[in-house]
């Protein structure tokens, strides 16, 4: 194998790949990323790197502006690899090699690779259905910004360690909960071939979901997106990601919603990010609790600590109802409004200070979260 790149493009491109390749496995071909190289493709000479951790996630990217001087493939250690691209200034770099070893040229550098045998790295599959939902950038980065962080990062209930898609018809629903918040996005989304996850309910890993964030921020590629089985396939652009799905049901999400309310508010989420923030700082070590207190036209953001000073932060809102005084552990809070602008109006929905308060911004986005029992 020998081609020539865009160093700049490579390093783009494996540093994707690289980023769901283990640190250490058991399986040592595992922390290397494979790069096969063909002299013809559907767009001309084509480059793809491929990384896997085989047990949630593989990806695929194909690499852009290509000269291929002899087709093959080569593994390509991750952690050493990335790190001389990184370090690398030239513009262009050849890279040659086999399963004995890989030669990297830069100029006048040269760099030598240890080699092992790219038959032995596994195959990831490829995106080959013809029934798939595609989803606009932006909508898709959005569903997936406003309900992964939500995803319980360890559980006994293995379905809540990522998201719940549903996609039926236009509509996409994305759910995701840890048992002490739940956030469920909506968007619309085109069929094509008459896919539909009716009768499943298929819960992509976080580790995906996070992945699919970081490639859809400020990307014009649609997603394309379908399940079969215990694998969703995902497309945008050059990129394919694989992931296995979590295993077991996901809880019956549209039974914990509030059926009534007797405090509701209104207030813009920028307005009441800052008070949190501002008011947490102060909050005890041990409980992190902040205390919002809605009267009326007013909300007061309090917290305070034996070693730590008090902290009250007001606010102008509109409020229907009865005055309410709630705790909430400020992290649930800044992680749900980090992702929505500073000018989005939000409607919150409360019962008792024991009771899920439900915030909803839009109509197509709703966020419950459980408060804290702090005593007075």
């Amino acid at each position: 194998m020998k081609a020539k790149f865009n160093r700049d493009a490579l390093l783009a491109a494996f540093q994707l790949a690289a980023s769901v390749v283990p640190a250490r496995s058991p399986r040592p071909v595992l922390v290397n990323v494979r790069l096969d190289v063909q002299a013809s493709g559907a767009d001309g000479p084509q480059a793809v790197v491929t990384g896997t951790d085989l047990d949630t996630v593989g990806l695929r990217y194909q690499i852009a502006g290509v000269e291929v001087e002899e087709p093959g493939s080569v593994l390509l250690p991750a952690a050493q690899t990335g790190a001389m691209l990184r370090e690398l200034e030239d513009l262009e770099l050849t890279i040659a090699g086999s399963g004995k070893g890989v030669s990297v040229y830069a100029g006048e550098s040269e760099f030598e690779l240890p080699g092992e045998d790219p038959e032995a790295f596994p195959d990831i599959g490829t995106f080959s259905s013809d029934r798939y939902h595609q989803v606009a950038a932006d909508v898709a980065g959005r569903l997936a910004e406003r309900t992964v962080f939500a995803a319980a990062e360890e559980s006994m209930r293995y379905a809540l360690t990522g998201v719940l898609w549903r996609a039926e018809g236009p509509k996409i629903t994305l759910v995701a909960t840890d048992g002490r918040r739940l956030a469920v996005a909506e968007g619309e989304g085109e069929v094509i071939g008459e896919h539909s996850t009716a009768g499943s309910s298929p819960v992509v890993p976080t580790r995906a979901m996070q992945l699919l964030v970081r490639t859809l921020a400020g990307g014009a590629d649609p997603l394309q997106v379908y399940f079969v089985e215990n694998e969703a396939f995902f497309r945008i652009g050059r990129l394919t990601l694989i992931a296995r799905l979590v295993e077991g049901r996901f809880p019956p999400y549209q039974e914990v919603f509030p059926k009534k309310w007797t405090t509701r508010v209104q207030v813009a989420a920028g307005a009441l990010h800052r008070a949190v923030r501002q008011a947490a700082i102060f909050a005890d070590r041990e409980q992190q609790g902040v205390t919002l207190r809605f009267a009326k036209n007013k909300l007061a953001v309090t917290a305070a600590g034996r070693e730590r000073g008090r902290a009250r932060v007001e606010l102008p809102v509109q409020l229907e109802g009865n005055s309410l005084e709630i705790s909430f552990d400020p992290r649930f809070f800044t992680d749900f409004l980090r992702v929505l602008p500073e000018d989005q109006e939000l409607v919150a929905e409360m019962t008792e200070r024991e009771s899920p308060a439900l915030f909803r911004a839009g109509g197509d986005y709703q966020y419950l979260v459980m408060p804290l029992s702090i005593a007075a």
